[in-house]
């Protein structure tokens, strides 16, 4: 292939100058500042991490954190920008001079790249927006995700080491949408109900842990106009359970269908979710509400076996079964794979606790910075950096907290049963669990130890 060293080569310079013999200086000098403009470009460069850099950083990190000193925040900062050390290998002045304006971003109030670089750049000595910009926009669109499953390797074997149990949790599975208003056209940006006045978002796929204490981000996949969503969504459990043990998965009704049901079934794993109503449901339901007359206090539960595509043949079809509540003269319906479960009332209970990864949504709006870059590994860049963010947040609290009000319900959790985390989950604790440091207040803090 032709590049401009070639140029130099004996064969190529007697040809440029044969040919342009008058101007040969001219054109000797031009290919000379071409050449050097290549090579002094900057160049980010992935480190193949190894288990033993993973185990030094988490090493040194746990020893500090265990502490429970006054500059929590000061190391919780720097164990952010080892990540991005650890992840590049570059030099460590020069990556802290691109990722500077990226991180304080997520921290202040409606942050962006290109605010961040007026307000420090000559306190900080930062690079030109376009030049950050510019150099940014060399990511691929997985080196945000892999920067956050390092993260996420790293975060959970400190936690492991200061004392996280990890048996069994309720896991809530969502896609989320950030409205986008620029060119509906891009391979990123997919089609979504009206919101924030655009009908265009870009989506990801995320998973959460669902429990008071420990509300981790655990995954957050990107999801392009191309994405096969259901095989996401198989290897995101995939990946979560070589990270925490689950117990229970929780969907929303745009999963309830028989290739999402498959794939779950396929991984041998428990879940529950809402149905949307269809013909065969609006039946269903009008003969409970001809057939039952509950008052404001009781409830009736009807547990039937549903099939997809049942006029299909057998290959085809998928079982699950399907429970009909008729509370406060409404009927709700769900589809779980647990059969032989004694009281599947407390199972319904217990869905309402998904709505933490909806909490998680709030939180990530406070944290998420403000961009108008049509460049998706920037875009999913900063997604991810602000997930990691809200993850450092939740540490922070875990350590500030009494031993006690850590992980509550672990109390409650037996033998880590199916039944005994539905019980533990719909069990009323006698304190309301509150976090310590508000997450505005966590940002302002981060703020002024990275500022």
């Amino acid at each position: 292939m032709f590049s401009y060293e070639h140029v130099f080569n004996r064969h190529y310079r007697f040809i440029i100058l044969s040919i342009f013999i008058n101007r040969k200086i001219d054109i000797l000098v031009i290919i000379y500042r071409h050449y050097n403009i290549i090579k002094m470009v900057f160049q980010l460069k992935v480190r193949n991490i190894t288990k033993e850099d993973e185990k030094k950083l988490c090493r040194r990190y746990t020893k500090l954190l265990r502490k429970n000193n006054k500059d929590t925040m000061e190391i919780i900062c720097d164990l952010f920008l080892e990540l991005i050390y650890l992840y590049f290998d570059n030099k460590k002045r020069k990556l802290y001079k691109l990722f500077f304006p990226v991180i304080m971003a997520n921290l202040i109030e409606r942050g962006s790249i290109n605010s961040v670089i007026k307000e420090y750049k000559n306190k900080k000595r930062l690079y030109s927006e376009s030049y950050t910009c510019r150099i940014l926009k060399q990511l691929d669109e997985e080196n945000g995700l892999e920067i956050s499953r390092i993260f996420r390797k790293i975060l959970f074997k400190i936690l492991k080491r200061i004392g996280l149990k990890n048996k069994g949790y309720c896991v809530a599975i969502d896609i989320t949408a950030k409205p986008f208003y620029g060119n509906k056209n891009l391979c990123m940006v997919k089609g979504t109900k009206k919101k924030a006045g655009t009908n265009f978002a870009m989506q990801y796929l995320t998973a959460s842990i669902v429990e008071e204490g420990v509300r981790f981000n655990l995954l957050c996949f990107p999801i392009s106009s191309l994405t096969l969503i259901d095989r996401k969504l198989h290897e995101m459990i995939s990946e979560i359970e070589k990270t925490i043990s689950i117990k229970l998965l929780y969907l929303d009704r745009a999963f309830a269908n028989k290739k999402y049901c498959r794939v779950i079934k396929l991984l041998k794993y428990k879940f529950i979710m809402p149905i949307t109503k269809n013909r065969k449901l609006r039946e269903i339901e009008l003969s409970i509400n001809e057939q039952s007359f509950i008052d404001d206090d009781s409830y009736t539960l009807s547990e039937l076996d549903y099939i997809f595509y049942e006029k299909e043949s057998k290959e085809y079809q998928e079982s699950v079964k399907l429970l009909a509540l008729h509370e406060d003269n409404k009927i709700f319906f769900f589809i779980t794979n647990i059969y032989n479960l004694e009281n599947y009332y407390d199972l319904i209970e217990s869905y309402r606790y998904r709505f933490g990864i909806e909490t998680n949504y709030r939180v990530d709006n406070i944290f998420c910075a403000l961009t108008s870059s049509i460049v998706a590994s920037v875009r999913y860049l900063l997604m991810q950096i602000s997930l990691i963010v809200q993850d450092l947040w939740t540490l922070v609290n875990f350590l500030l907290h009494e031993e006690k009000k850590r992980q509550p319900r672990e109390f409650y959790k037996g033998n880590y049963s199916t039944k005994e985390i539905i019980l533990s989950r719909v069990k009323l604790l006698n304190f309301i669990w509150r976090p310590i440091i508000t997450a505005v207040q966590f940002k302002r803090q981060m703020e002024r130890v990275l500022g």
